[in-house]
């Protein structure tokens, strides 16, 4: 086991340099005259600078430019060489750079994303252009992961089975979610590069409040825990939940716990290219329904994954998407029932050529001292 975090790696500029090939593909077909990218996680995903400033522009007929402060400029000149890099002074010198670069400009592709107030100043200096939401786009581009990007996830989502499994070997009757959320962070910290998100650790019926806070509710034995977590590895996100029991389960735990587990297996075995997103969310809610629990799941099956834990496309009943190779999504169906419990079970699948591969293996068992040598 990794007992010492290590800083970040990074993809080499080959990967970056084809986002943008693609990019500039994609928005050449939207007659897109220029792209303006100015959120962090797509400022990474298409650069892999990391800042907390900057614009990356992006025209069909001009290389790449990407606009950064004094702080970040030598860093990004020498992080990523191929890409032409200027100095902008502080943010609200943008507007006055953006006036100068793009008078010629007549399309221009924004993120929907992006904060209102900046939006609007860099709207007002190129009034007389056509301003294109082009976060669809962005979407469907970082939907479908390279084999690059599989590798750092499959790493990252094996790192936080490994997370659960030292997690369920220091829990402990006698504990509390808060307490249990402190161990998980520290996990994270040592296997990853911290949480992706805050752990949910819920004991008992706090189970039926699907992001509950950890608070000082105490486990008993005898009690079921439901434990979300997920480290970041590499820029990667993992996510997982399970739940366990601590003590012999009740009859009712056993029964949602088995109906909540064959919905994600069906969900799991619908999922193969071409299929709508919305169809593999009915798979496991018609499942859930048939049991006579469908009112007590009301979120989605599942979301994307990758840079962010919640990413385009969604296993949803809206989400029309239809599914391609390279797409990572989570698979987590539940029942909550207030007062009482609630049940979750989430993997995340790589949609392949001929249908899904699972990335998670932590045990699906509520016994939480099943198996977990396998996964040390």
């Amino acid at each position: 086991m990794n007992t010492h975090p290590r800083p970040t790696r990074d993809l080499p500029p080959s990967e970056f340099q084809a986002r943008v090939k693609r990019l500039l593909a994609r928005q050449k077909k939207q007659r897109l005259d220029a792209v303006l990218l100015l959120t962090e996680t797509n400022r990474y995903y298409f650069t892999g600078l990391e800042t907390s400033n900057g614009m990356l522009i992006t025209e069909p007929s001009e290389a790449p430019a990407f606009y950064t402060d004094f702080r970040y400029l030598t860093m990004a000149r020498r992080l990523a060489p191929w890409l032409p890099c200027h100095s902008i002074w502080r943010p609200s010198d943008e507007p006055f750079v953006l006036a100068g670069l793009g008078a010629g400009w007549r399309r221009i592709g924004y993120e929907g994303r992006m904060e209102a107030a900046r939006f609007l100043r860099l709207k007002a200096a190129l009034p007389g252009a056509e301003w294109v939401d082009a976060g669809g786009m962005l979407s469907e581009l970082r939907a479908v992961k390279s084999r690059a990007e599989q590798r750092l996830m499959r790493a990252a989502l094996a790192a936080n089975d490994r997370l659960f499994a030292s997690l369920m070997r220091q829990v402990r009757p006698g504990m509390s979610e808060w307490e249990i959320r402190g161990i998980a962070r520290r996990e994270a910290d040592l296997l990853g590069q911290g949480e992706a998100f805050d752990t949910i650790a819920c004991v008992g019926r706090n189970g039926a409040e699907c992001h509950h806070d950890p608070d000082g509710t105490v486990l008993k034995y005898g009690q079921p825990l439901l434990v979300d977590l997920g480290l970041k590895l590499d820029h990667y996100c993992a996510d997982l939940t399970r739940c366990v029991s601590f003590g012999t389960p009740t009859p009712l735990y056993r029964k949602l716990h088995a109906i909540v587990l064959e919905a994600n297996r069906k969900a799991v075995r619908a999922i193969r290219p071409g299929v709508p997103c919305c169809a593999v969310d009915a798979v496991a809610r018609k499942h859930i329904a048939k049991a006579g629990y469908g009112a007590y799941f009301g979120h989605s099956l599942g979301h994307g994954l990758g840079l962010e834990v919640h990413e385009p496309p969604s296993f949803s009943p809206a989400c029309k998407t239809v599914l391609e190779p390279g797409m990572v999504i989570t698979v987590e169906p539940g029942i909550y029932l207030p007062g009482k419990l609630g049940i979750r079970i989430e993997d995340v699948a790589l949609v392949t050529r001929t249908g899904c591969e699972v990335l998670t293996h932590a045990p699906r068992t509520f016994c939480p001292g099943a198996h977990m040598e396998n996964l040390s």
